[in-house]
């Protein structure tokens, strides 16, 4: 995921997760590693907590028509506009493929956001259908979808559009990145007042179990929502 509007953690709970009185020398890595984290995190889900684009300023979003009734998007949270293309491509003298002038047609006023109340459940919308009943003509790039992508935004979270947890399993990734320079990046056995310590390059177990509770299962049929 490349855009970054909300952070995941920031750097004064970096420091104080790792120590509170660490100097300001590692403040560019450690920065970088917040970035870092946090897109190992949108990998490891498949999604982010984030939002692309405003209402102002609609992110775009291209897709291809299956022929199917309905069309799958990346999450979105509002709509701004859809448009349909259609490209008229035909056989000239029965040996050349040509195309024509490419037509588009806003079908906004035609579109339905699914599944159903989706913002009121607090997840975002995932795919469109018509209300026209009209399916989705097969092609390729023919429907940009222009809207705020992303998670919801909700007001009574620390940071907006991100779960405490995983504020806090990044925060947690990042000082387990930082700490990894110490061992020169190889898994280690030490010990220390009688006690061994083992450091692997694995993410830490708790960081592990909190993103796991967040991972999607998805099943896509020709009878959803």
């Amino acid at each position: 995921m490349a855009w970054t509007t909300t952070a995941y953690t920031t750097l004064a709970d970096v420091k104080q997760m790792l120590d509170p009185n660490i100097t300001n020398v590692d403040d560019a890595f450690i920065t970088y590693l917040i970035g870092v984290s946090q897109e190992a995190i949108d990998s490891e889900l498949g999604y982010s907590f984030q939002q692309d684009g405003t209402v102002g300023t609609p992110a775009l979003r291209t897709y291809d028509g299956t022929g199917d009734y309905f069309l799958w998007i990346d999450d979105l949270v509002s709509l701004a506009a859809v448009t349909e293309t259609y490209y008229n491509t035909y056989l000239a003298g029965g040996t050349t493929w040509q195309a024509g002038a490419a037509q588009t047609t806003d079908i906004t006023a035609d579109i339905i956001l699914k599944p159903a109340n989706a913002i009121a459940l607090e997840m975002p919308y995932h795919k469109l259908q018509r209300n026209s009943g009209l399916n989705f003509a097969a092609g390729v790039n023919n429907y940009v979808v222009s809207g705020i992508f992303g998670q919801p935004i909700l007001a009574d979270q620390t940071y907006p559009g991100v779960p405490n947890d995983v504020s806090r399993a990044c925060a947690r990734l990042v000082v387990f990145y930082y700490k990894m320079r110490d061992t020169a990046y190889a898994d280690i056995v030490q010990s220390q007042g009688g006690v061994r310590q083992h450091f692997s390059k694995t993410w830490p177990l708790d960081v592990k179990q909190t993103i796991d509770n967040y991972q999607r299962t998805r099943f896509y049929t020709h009878s959803g929502l």
